[in-house]
């Protein structure tokens, strides 16, 4: 055995086996997940199927108990159309329904409460402890019949839902009075387009949930069912029937019963994957979903047979390609390396008859052994040379060594004197070699050129350093030297130009800052007599403001007072109008008086003629009837007095109806007359008040205006101590400009000689403390004679 690691052949079957093992490892890794991928999609696919298929189921029976429900309604409705029925025959009639259905619990029919709601079914049969008709057939433990009635709760979804639509619906999931968990098909009952009941049929999900507990898709899955409320419908753990879906996905849950698409949940805390497929059905004004457990069994299995299949195959593979390798590395690769190491180490100690084999190959091996061939057939004429050969060899190396010698002595102290600064060293040494004088010749002429360079170089700078601008660079050069130069005498021909615009600028500054300063002295001047001014005019505009707002107040004192007037009139004119009904009142009541007045008349006119009547019949029955007659004269007097009195009465009556109707009609012009005033009392007051808002406006106006002056008041203040410390800078500035001068006549031009301002003595310039004396001083005389300023200088400004 030998080592992978030291031979070449073990060296390639391990790349190689490597190589096989990642390939088969990425093709096994391609496998299980082609083989994953497509196990999803059957298995999702599959799921899908089961899930429709358990829709279509429940749908099934939730679409005949629609129908069951819509037949019970129709022929109820049928059945009442005609008049008045007798709940008997409904009652017999929701008897029939229930057993002929076995997901049907029961059938019920209620009449709609209220005592304006219609009643079409007669007698006393099925009504509840509330006195309404509510006939219950429901399914005993044994499927026996049994009828009851119940209390309607008027916030049921079984009542409120189809009185509200009209429409059949199916309730959610619910608690019986019995605690059966329902759903309801709930179905109005119409009569001439009036809904006069609500009739319907009860599921029992527990039976639900029984049979969808039989189904087990892949054998170990779970099929569930979920409300349009996200309450459970049907699941293995009663006690979560009717809760909140309240597992992992309750947002694709919620998605899918609002969206009507089918959703995956994924990553379930068992690893399993749950299926939501939302359904619905015909007469079924709700969506529920299909809730499909899928174990992470279904899935991994088939992806583990597929890996374990695919780990066999490739450990097969993989072993039956290194056993091939193996053969033909070492038939083709180590034996030939073996032989021809073993040659070369024949020849590196010295045998050079060794045969060198594999020669003939057209392969690598073979180049490699004719490249042996070459080395030995060198090492053999190497060792057939002569030995003069070997001595002139000798011979000429001492002699390249003693000519570099010389070289370095010859060319070493020039070239070390320049590093070190000095210049001044030259080649000396004549050497046989003609291109060896010429190279030393090159290196004086350099040493020279840098040396001469320099020298003018150092000199114009010097002259620069002392102040005189005039020394330049004169001698010629090339290239790099040639640069310097015009480099060092540009830069004397700026510091000239530079130095000579300074002095005339410097000049120019001067004669400027005394034109500036006088001009800044006026404007100083000016400033003051502004401020004066501004500020009189700021008094004048407070007084006018303060007129203004007396006047504002004046018109909102008589505004208040012409209120006050329109007010008495409106009262007054309130008067008039009552005075005006107590006339109408008065004339109404005398009219009434003088109808009971005339009836008066006419009853003593009625008296009188039935006392004459009685007169006469007393008169024919003589003496017995002589004390009637004297009766029956005092009543025919009494009769003609009462009718003279109100005949009298009548007439005063009517005199003061007539009266007080003009009187009502002289109020009433009062009235008008009172309402005019009031109108232009009213007009008064707008217009006072028109007056004060104007006057108000006006003063709030002359207030900003007021403003207005006083901050111009403040901003030339400030300008007139800026206008201090702008002098106070000029002088400065002037100064400075002074000094400026004086520098720079130091320097030396070709037109100019420093001796022609030496003797002039530099101008003192202003110190922080002298500014600061002129801005104090520059304050105090605007506060002592910017109030004094007159009135003529406004003018000015």
């Amino acid at each position: 055995m030998f080592h992978l690691s030291k031979t070449i052949s073990g060296k390639l079957l391990l790349v190689s086996g490597v190589s096989i093992a990642a390939i088969l490892s990425v093709y096994t890794a391609f496998n299980v997940w082609s083989a994953k991928t497509r196990t999803e999609d059957q298995v999702m696919t599959l799921a899908a199927e089961t899930a429709a298929n358990v829709a279509n189921q429940v749908a099934v029976k939730l679409s005949v108990a629609t129908s069951a429900g819509a037949a019970l309604s129709a022929s109820i409705s049928g059945y009442e159309t005609d008049g008045a029925k007798l709940r008997t025959h409904v009652i017999a009639l929701l008897r029939q329904v229930a057993p002929q259905y076995d997901f049907v619990f029961g059938s019920w029919m209620m009449e709609l409460p209220g005592a304006t709601s219609p009643r079409v079914l007669t007698g006393t049969e099925g009504t509840n402890a509330d006195g309404l008709f509510t006939a219950y057939w429901t399914k005993n433990a044994t499927g026996a019949m049994e009828f009851s009635t119940w209390s309607v709760k008027p916030d049921s979804e079984y009542y409120t839902a189809p009185l509200q639509t009209k429409q059949p619906v199916i309730t959610s999931p619910y608690l019986s009075n019995e605690n059966e968990l329902l759903t309801s098909v709930s179905v109005p009952v119409m009569v001439n387009n009036e809904m006069v009941g609500i009739t319907g049929v009860d599921i029992k999900l527990s039976d639900l949930t029984s049979v969808l507990s039989e189904l087990h898709p892949f054998g170990v899955g779970q099929v569930m069912l979920v409300a349009s409320n996200g309450n459970w419908l049907a699941h293995p753990d009663s006690t979560k029937l009717i809760t909140a879906y309240a597992d992992q996905g309750a947002d694709l849950v919620t998605e899918a019963l609002t969206k009507g698409t089918m959703q995956v949940i994924r990553d379930m805390p068992d690893g399993s994957v749950r299926l939501v497929y939302p359904f619905t059905a015909p007469g079924m004004n709700k969506t529920w979903a299909a809730v499909l457990d899928i174990p992470a069994s279904v899935f991994q299995n088939p992806v583990w047979q597929q890996i374990q299949v695919a780990i066999i195959a490739g450990a097969l593979i993989l072993l039956v390609s290194l056993g091939v390798i193996l053969i033909t590395s070492l038939a083709i690769v180590r034996r030939p390396i073996a032989r021809l190491s073993s040659t070369m180490d024949q020849l590196s100690k010295g045998n050079l008859d060794v045969a060198v084999r594999d020669t003939e190959r057209n392969d690598e091996m073979g180049v490699m052994a004719r490249t042996v061939e070459v080395f030995r057939e060198n090492a053999m004429k190497v060792r057939d040379m002569s030995q003069a050969e070997a001595v002139r060899i000798v011979a000429d190396e001492q002699a390249r060594r003693k000519m570099m010698s010389e070289l370095q002595n010859a060319f070493g102290h020039v070239v070390d004197s320049a590093i070190a600064g000095d210049f001044s060293k030259r080649v000396d040494a004549q050497f046989p070699d003609t291109e060896l004088n010429a190279l030393a010749n090159s290196v004086n002429s350099l040493v020279e050129t840098v040396d001469r360079g320099l020298d003018e170089t150092g000199t114009v700078l010097a002259s620069l350093a002392e102040t005189n601008l005039t020394q330049r660079v004169q001698g010629n050069y090339q290239g790099a030297f040639a640069k310097l130069k015009n480099d060092t005498n540009a830069v004397a021909e700026k510091l000239t130009d530079i130095v000579g615009q300074l002095r005339r600028t410097s000049r120019g500054v001067r004669s400027a800052t005394g034109e500036i300063l006088a001009g800044a002295n006026d404007l100083s001047e000016r400033t003051t007599k502004q401020a004066a001014t501004i500020e009189e005019t700021s008094a004048t505009m407070e007084q006018l403001a303060a007129t203004v707002l007396t006047n504002a107040k004046k018109a909102e004192d008589a505004n208040t007072k012409s209120q006050a007037v329109s007010h008495t009139a409106e009262e007054g004119g309130a008067v008039m109008r009552q005075a005006t009904d107590a006339m109408a009142k008065i004339t109404t009541s005398s009219s009434k008086i003088s109808n009971i007045i005339g009836l008066i008349d006419d009853i003593a006119f009625q008296t009188n003629l039935l006392a004459l009547n009685a007169s006469v019949e007393a008169a024919r029955a003589g003496d017995a009837g002589k004390g009637f007659a004297v009766v029956a004269v005092e009543v025919r007097r009494l009769a003609q007095s009462a009718a003279s009195a109100s005949s009298d009465v009548k007439a005063l009556i009517e005199q003061s109806a007539k009266e007080v109707s003009g009187g009502s009609k002289l109020v009433a012009d009062a009235a008008a007359k009172l309402e005019a005033i009031l109108t232009g009392i009213r007009e008064n007051s707008l217009v006072m008040e028109g007056i004060a808002r104007d006057s108000r406006e006006q003063a709030s106006s002359i207030e900003e205006v007021n403003v207005a002056v006083r901050q111009m008041d403040e901003m030339t203040q400030h300008n007139a101590a800026l206008v201090e410390e702008t002098n106070a800078a000029i002088e400065q500035t002037e100064g400075q400009a002074s000094e400026l001068d004086r520098i720079v006549d130091i320097f030396i031009l070709e037109d100019h000689h420093p001796a022609a301002r030496a003797s002039a003595s530099p101008a003192p310039a202003l110190g922080i403390k002298t500014i600061q004396r002129k801005v104090q001083q520059a304050a105090k005389t605007y506060m002592t004679r910017g109030n004094t300023a007159v009135a003529e200088d406004w003018s000015e400004f």
